[in-house]
């Protein structure tokens, strides 16, 4: 914790504490003893202490472990702000899109097994997917009665050119189809007249698609080439479990022929009903005793038990028709089981707790004697799997070349990327600002966990990115 201490006794109450908090987690090391400098890495606490100060966000929790030992390991102001209640170090965090990591785990679990080769179709397992169609041109398009150009196939560039061109030559009526296309399709608000997300079932039954190419398999599903989105239409609806959600996903036009485009959306979700389907399982149970019990990730699941209500952080309220609000089946309070166990999103856990379930992936599916996966299955998941993709700029932004594994981005030459680090590195990240990264080169685990970020445009740099830089940063041997 960090509270006007000063930095003499503050160090020493936090060795203390740290020793005794994590004795029986993994070994814990001085950074000098794993060959990373202390006074170094206290640039980052720096960088922590004023972000929080300037209202960046409430508060956070970082991990740092070289060689299998933790050298590093800190919380940093509050974990609930309108109460004054500080972070600790086992405080919990919902980590969003972290989730997907666990996912790509428990799937890589039963294909190791032989339950299916990852070049399958997914339609063996998930029957409504046989019949798949794409969009054509990519898009559903909703303005049908604009006749001054077939815009069926245009790009997304070429819709959003022309809509700029010609926005007030438009109706009311096309206006509000144009900016629920733009909401449902995740660009925004369109022109910024309108507000929500509004899926248009009528804009996707009226889109003009084609047969799908090739079947979706479980590989295009790991890798988000499946043509599947996270704006797919209506298929929402209360009560519906997992099953029901994913065989309405299966009946919507994919936004890419699957293979050819990374598309990140709604596969891992695909992919959870899967391990049901596979397994026999809630997809809640499978993980809870494949993954979570063997790791001992004693505070990981779909929510908070009430006798632990306490350690879960307040995350920033979202006003009504907030861009980033989530809406539907997303919308959980962590403490009790939502209807939907998804597999793209909506776990907690703490920082320990993925720390070590990224130690186990650095070292090659075990720890601990409990091993998860083989060798040869975690070298697979974070291999570049994008060479035939031919579409890859798509989704999430990254700096450099872009690479993906299943479930990972996956780092290329650190010179063709302008960043501290190594190649090969493999990392992800959630949508509140919590994220991971695994470096075999340098032994090296980091876990960043924090309880949502402001508006980007106030930072110097992304704190997503910072305990990597000053991670790096401080390695000296």
């Amino acid at each position: 914790m960090k509270f006007g201490i000063s930095k003499p006794t503050l160090l020493l109450t936090a060795l203390l504490m740290f020793n005794f908090a994590w004795a029986d987690d993994m070994p814990t090391a001085d950074p000098e003893d794993v060959g990373l400098s202390s006074e170094r890495l206290e640039r980052f606490s720096a960088e922590m202490e004023k972000g929080v100060e300037a209202g960046h966000f409430p508060g956070a929790v970082a991990a740092v472990a070289r060689n299998g030992k933790i050298a590093f390991f800190e919380s940093y102001g509050l974990r609930d702000k309108e109460a004054g209640l500080p972070m600790q170090d086992d405080s919990i965090f919902a980590i969003a899109s972290m989730t997907k990591a666990i996912t790509g785990v428990a799937v890589m679990i039963l294909y190791e097994e032989g339950h299916f080769s990852l070049n399958d179709p997914v339609s063996k397992y998930i029957p409504a997917f046989k019949d798949s169609r794409v969009l054509v041109g990519g898009v559903a398009v909703p303005g049908k009665s604009d006749t001054s150009k077939d815009k069926k196939d245009w790009s997304q560039a070429d819709l959003d050119r022309w809509l700029k061109e010609n926005w007030d030559t438009l109706s009311d009526e096309e206006k509000q189809k144009w900016t629920d296309y733009y909401a449902a399709n995740g660009k925004g608000d369109g022109k910024g007249k309108g507000k929500g997300k509004t899926a248009l079932t009528e804009t996707w039954e009226d889109a003009e698609t084609v047969p799908a190419d090739r079947p979706i398999t479980i590989r295009d599903l790991l890798r988000h080439t499946a043509g599947i989105s996270y704006a797919m239409g209506d298929i929402w609806a209360d009560g519906d479990d997992l099953g029901q959600m994913i065989d309405k996903l299966a009946a919507q036009p994919l936004k890419s022929q699957p293979g050819t485009r990374f598309e990140y959306g709604l596969s891992m979700d695909v992919l959870a009903r899967l391990v049901e389907v596979v397994s026999g399982q809630s997809f809640d149970v499978f993980i809870k005793e494949r993954i979570f019990d063997p790791l001992d990730m004693k505070d990981t699941g779909f929510w908070v038990p009430k006798e632990q209500a306490e350690r879960l952080v307040k995350m920033k309220q979202e006003k009504s028709g907030d861009k980033g609000s989530k809406k539907g089946m997303y919308e959980t309070t962590y403490l009790q089981p939502p209807v939907v166990l998804m597999g793209g999103t909506g776990l907690v856990s703490t920082t320990m707790d993925y720390l070590r379930f990224c130690q186990m992936l650095l070292n090659n599916g075990e720890l601990d004697g409990e091993r998860i996966l083989g060798r040869k299955a975690v070298e697979l998941m974070h291999a570049n799997h994008m060479n035939d993709v031919a579409e890859k700029s798509t989704g999430k932004a990254m700096v450099g070349e872009f690479q993906f594994g299943l479930t990972f981005g996956v780092k290329g030459e650190p010179g063709n990327r302008g960043e501290l680090g190594s190649e090969g590195t493999y990392y992800w990240g959630g949508a509140y600002g919590t994220t991971f990264w695994i470096d075999p080169k340098e032994d090296l685990v980091g876990v960043f966990m924090v309880n949502g970020l402001s508006d980007y445009k106030s930072y110097d740099r992304p704190y997503t990115m910072m305990l990597e830089h000053f991670t790096y940063q401080a390695i000296v041997d």
